[in-house]
């Protein structure tokens, strides 16, 4: 075999790899990053991690306004959330665009409008669980615990308690809560003519499913 014949495969491999590289998604990668700030979040807050957070890449975030002209209802599927059972530590991070709405319209007032989505990208929770101490993870059950820490939204950050409820089994373990938030509290400003299409404070929910170990 001729040194020009093994320089073109070489060449060959190469552009192969690299082909497969660049045509890796955007959302992917996004992904990528979105899983490496929530554990940089938690090691910068001072929690260190003896065996690594238990991630969900795939968790549920959903709000609700309940205004005298309208219902509003998003919800979004892409929610990274990361709890340390080591530490007793809570994370969590979306993207704002990841919300979606019945209405298109809507949805494109919400982020270019109201939570200035391309200004303020992701909503992020940091926290600990109040009680982790006097609770057992490592067995079967349900069980409901006080989250205590800070969310982020539209780049204003405000403390949060709110409740959590656990249902652990030997493969997973589900995690849910609920709390209202202000609009007002961050910096959102709701138009005059819009005064009674949106609630002053909306109903947040989320979940997520963890993966034991295995």
């Amino acid at each position: 075999m001729t040194a020009v014949s093994i320089t073109n495969k070489r060449h060959a491999r190469k552009s192969c790899s690299s082909h497969f590289l660049t045509v890796e998604s955007k959302d992917r990668r996004n992904m990528k990053r979105e899983v490496l700030t929530i554990i940089l979040g938690l090691i910068t807050a001072g929690l260190a991690m003896a065996q690594g957070p238990m991630v969900d890449r795939s968790g549920t975030a959903t709000f609700f306004s309940e205004a005298p002209l309208e219902n509003i209802e998003a919800t979004n599927k892409e929610v990274l959330g990361a709890i340390d059972l080591e530490k007793g530590t809570l994370a969590v991070s979306m993207l704002m665009k990841g919300f979606h709405f019945d209405k298109s319209l809507m949805e494109e007032h919400f982020n270019e409008n109201y939570v200035e989505s391309d200004k303020f990208p992701r909503a992020t929770f940091k926290g600990v669980i109040s009680n982790f101490a006097a609770l057992d993870f490592s067995k079967s059950g349900s069980f409901e615990a006080e989250a205590d820490g800070e969310i982020e939204i539209h780049g204003v950050k405000k403390p949060l308690k709110t409740m959590v409820k656990f249902d652990v089994s030997s493969k997973d373990m589900k995690v849910n809560t609920e709390f209202d938030l202000a609009v007002a509290d961050f910096d959102i400003e709701i138009p005059t003519i819009v005064f009674k299409n949106i609630a002053e404070v909306v109903e947040v929910k989320a979940f997520f499913n963890f993966s034991r170990p295995k």
